[in-house]
């Protein structure tokens, strides 16, 4: 089992370089292809046509962006020159979600950044989701401060049973070779379901891969009780890697976040694989 293709989210934020750095050291690991995909979406300009000299601001605001990514790319092609694994710069023929998704869902993981809650970039919270919720593929999220020399060697399993679960299971094995594990089943009160798998088989599966596992049961409770639950059992734990599947509300909300989810998303302080 291998990663055919490793794609990273590119932006202007303080954390590009250390995503960057972390997907390039996963490409190499796995001897892929590394794409760099600069996705800054710009918003609709009908609203800036009711301001005065309308036509002005748009136009400075496109160079603008297309300044910073040029910057982007420089920094990518620097960093990526001396690698074994060919490096592919990609930019969205159109800036926007749909365009984005289009690009990652040809990759095998996907490496996203989290985004900073002292930000008001409403546009990386809604790329991020997007990733999340409808690529169909695994999403490696990297907090937004912090390095990361090591990543799964120690690796917290969030476990519910659930199709979700299982999915980030098993998308997360070509990345954990001769680890060392720990399954965390915890359930909210809407996961407690008689059909949900068992943590054991969750163990199984890892051990099969060469994986130690010790299995530990936390108290259910409300989403944000499991959510912090998750980060207090990594930290105690000295998890390089959270790995849980990503949940949303209700099935014709695409992108609103379960609050398990969200609660990773704002609080995480290692980088941690989701599924959907």
């Amino acid at each position: 089992m291998a990663c055919d293709s490793i794609l990273v989210q590119l932006g202007s934020d303080r954390q590009t370089t250390q995503r960057l750095v972390l997907a390039g050291r996963l490409a190499v690991t796995h001897s892929c292809p590394l794409i760099g995909l600069y996705a800054g979406l710009v918003p609709e300009p009908a609203w800036c046509y009711r301001m005065e000299n309308a036509q002005r601001y748009f136009d400075e605001d496109m160079a603008r962006r297309a300044a910073l990514r040029e910057v982007v790319r420089g920094h990518f092609l620097a960093r990526t020159d001396g690698l074994p694994v060919s490096a592919e710069w990609r930019v969205p023929e159109r800036d926007s979600v749909a365009c984005a998704l289009r690009q990652a869902r040809e990759a095998g993981l996907l490496v996203a950044g989290q985004y900073d809650r002292d930000s008001a970039d409403a546009d990386a919270r809604q790329l991020l989701e997007a990733l999340l919720l409808e690529s169909g593929r695994p999403v490696l999220v990297v907090p937004c401060s912090g390095t990361f020399e090591t990543l799964g060697t120690r690796v917290l399993v969030a476990w519910n049973g659930s199709r979700e679960a299982t999915r980030a299971l098993h998308d997360v094995l070509p990345f954990i070779a001769g680890a060392t594990a720990c399954v965390l089943c915890a359930h909210t009160a809407a996961d407690a379901r008689p059909e949900a798998t068992p943590a054991a088989h969750a163990a199984r599966v890892l051990e099969r891969h060469g994986v130690a596992v010790d299995i530990q049961h936390g108290p259910g409770g409300a989403d944000t009780t499991v959510g912090e639950l998750i980060l207090t059992r990594a930290s105690d734990f000295g998890a390089d890697l959270i790995v849980m599947g990503a949940y949303r509300h209700g099935r014709m909300r695409e992108r609103v976040l379960g609050g398990v989810t969200r609660t990773l998303l704002e609080s995480m302080t290692v980088p941690v694989m989701f599924s959907h």
